[in-house]
């Protein structure tokens, strides 16, 4: 996955890891992937609803050594 910025929210929990997301796509230009790196399992949850709310484009969720790294594309 190509990405233009990474947000460490590792070891933030609910719901501060999307509070730090609307805060750091806010600042990227449209078009642009954001890739958030989380440990909150709720995240994995959390991030696709948020998109689908704010009306970014998740992209995707990986989950890798009990670390979530999620995608979201800033919207036109």
């Amino acid at each position: 996955m190509e990405k233009n910025k990474t947000l460490d929210c590792v070891g933030l929990f609910c719901p501060m890891p999307i509070i730090k997301t609307k805060q750091e796509i806010e600042t990227m230009k449209p078009g642009e992937v954001l890739e958030i790196l989380a440990d909150d399992p709720g995240f994995e949850k959390d991030l696709p609803a948020w998109c689908k709310m704010s009306g970014e484009l998740f992209l995707e969720m990986k989950k890798e050594d009990g670390l979530y790294k999620g995608y979201v594309k800033k919207k036109p």
